[in-house]
């Protein structure tokens, strides 16, 4: 039924005469006077509504049928891991693993790489949102690549594809991922130990081939590789002089002049690989000092961020060679002074690391800091410790860098050189992580540094899932 409004209750001729009708009893004044016939007045209330009923489905019968469409098509958890593994391994700005997309492709028939990919994807996808779902799909897609590529083994011409070798990397990647151990052990490096054979087995002549010659090495080359080189040089004289091959006085001059040579690089940086240095007038939860720096892009920051805690490693060591025997300081004054510098860089380059987390952190929306108890004000400061359940969610983008930072901070606050409110920052910061951002190791760390004890760096690292996130 269709309401029709109200309607006139005039007689039929001066309805259609467009004349206004006086209703009278026997007849109305304008159809007398025209000599009309009037028919009498319409009964509104019986006329208000009218049924339209069959002219409705005439008209639904006349029109052409319409397909739905859904708003979207369902996207597997597998796909989504793969989107996300492509864009920071392969695509994105770091790109450690770049040379994937010359040997990968959806339609691989190589089934050995195409279910490590799968693996290593959706440990990637569950170390950034955990879910028991996507845990356990990894797991299977483990165990699936790891029988897929010990059928590739066992055939010799397969063995030594680029494929295979690819395939192993990333077990050893899924690996890195899935740790929680915060040590080295021996299944640590095994897949790595496995890809280095399969190198040898190719043989010297392998290198013959041009087109295995990385082009993607700038020239020249840009600072993260050469970062790479000195960190190299650092291990290397670390190593020595842990075994003693070098005397206290040689390796001083020799970490002294590695020094200076990180301290050249970052004045040698090119201008797109500068930060720029912004002061606050008032400093935020995430400022430990009145500034912050700006990073044109993540892997500028995490280039920055090895060069500053390779420096406080390597002149902690140098500290610690301004120590006699006893662990009291030399009385020289050319050790003195020399422990005064290495005290310095790594007070600076501990802030400077510190500056770094304001970019990358983000600042909680007000539903947080109400979940907390707080007024919202820009001054309240919530209890980073509660570890509980984020209310609101930070941006996804902000995971990764934030991971990332966990390390250089531990470094930055773990040295006797850096003062207590320093260490107590660092705590702070990383429960934030935790709180904020669900980090689940950022509070492992926290607690670690809460504790007091002196845990080796190293094994942090692995613990944080070594070249896996943190490089």
């Amino acid at each position: 039924m269709v309401y029709c409004g109200p309607l006139s209750k005039a007689c039929q001729p001066c309805r259609k005469r467009k004349l206004r009708c006086d209703l009278r009893k026997d007849a109305c004044t304008q159809c007398t006077r025209a000599q009309l016939e009037c028919y009498g007045y319409r009964d509104t209330k019986a006329l208000r509504f009218r049924d339209e009923s069959d002219a409705v489905q005439k008209k639904v019968a006349t029109k052409k049928p319409v397909t739905t469409v859904p708003p979207s098509l369902p996207v597997s958890v597998c796909n989504q891991a793969k989107d996300i593994f492509y864009h920071n391994y392969v695509v994105g700005s770091a790109k450690p693993f770049d040379f994937l997309q010359s040997v990968y492709s959806p339609a691989s028939k190589d089934d050995h790489l195409s279910k490590s990919v799968d693996a290593v994807a959706l440990a990637y996808l569950n170390s950034q949102r955990p879910s028991a779902r996507t845990e356990e799909e990894a797991r299977q897609s483990y165990v699936s690549a790891i029988e897929c590529v010990s059928g590739a083994l066992q055939s010799s011409h397969l063995a030594q594809q680029d494929s295979t070798i690819l395939a192993v990397l990333l077990l050893d990647l899924y690996e890195k991922i899935t740790t929680r151990e915060p040590a080295f052990h021996g299944a640590w490096a095994a897949h790595l130990t496995g890809a280095l054979t399969l190198v040898k087995l190719r043989g010297d002549e392998q290198f013959d081939d041009p087109s295995i010659v990385p082009s993607r090495f700038p020239t020249p080359p840009d600072p993260k590789w050469q970062e790479s080189d000195l960190v190299i040089e650092f291990a290397s004289l670390r190593q020595n002089i842990m075994k003693g091959i070098l005397a206290d006085n040689e390796a001083t001059v020799a970490l002294i002049e590695l020094d200076s040579k990180f301290v050249r690089l970052g004045i040698q940086v090119p201008p797109d690989w500068q930060y720029t240095t912004m002061r606050v007038d008032t400093k935020s939860n995430h400022h430990y000092e009145s500034f912050h720096h700006i990073h044109p892009a993540e892997h500028v920051a995490q280039m920055w961020n090895t060069l500053r805690l390779t420096r406080i490693l390597l002149n902690e060591l140098i500290r610690s060679k301004c120590l006699d025997r006893q662990g009291r300081p030399k009385t020289s004054p050319q050790f003195q002074l020399i422990h005064k510098r290495a005290t310095g860089a790594i007070k600076d380059m501990a802030i400077d690391i510190c500056a770094s987390l304001p970019q990358y952190i983000d600042d909680p929306p007000m539903s947080f800091l109400q979940a907390f108890g707080q007024t919202g004000s820009s001054s309240a400061t919530p209890d980073f410790g509660k570890c509980g359940t984020p209310i609101g969610q930070p941006s996804p983008t902000r995971h990764l860098p934030c991971y990332r930072l966990i390390f250089p901070l531990y470094i930055a606050a773990q040295s006797s050189a850096v003062p207590p409110s320093l260490w107590k920052w660092v705590i702070k910061q990383l429960r934030f992580m935790s709180d904020y951002h669900a980090i689940e190791k950022a509070m492992t760390v926290a607690n670690m540094l809460d504790s007091g004890e002196k845990i080796a760096p190293w094994d942090v690292y692995v613990l944080l899932g070594s070249y896996a996130f943190v490089c």
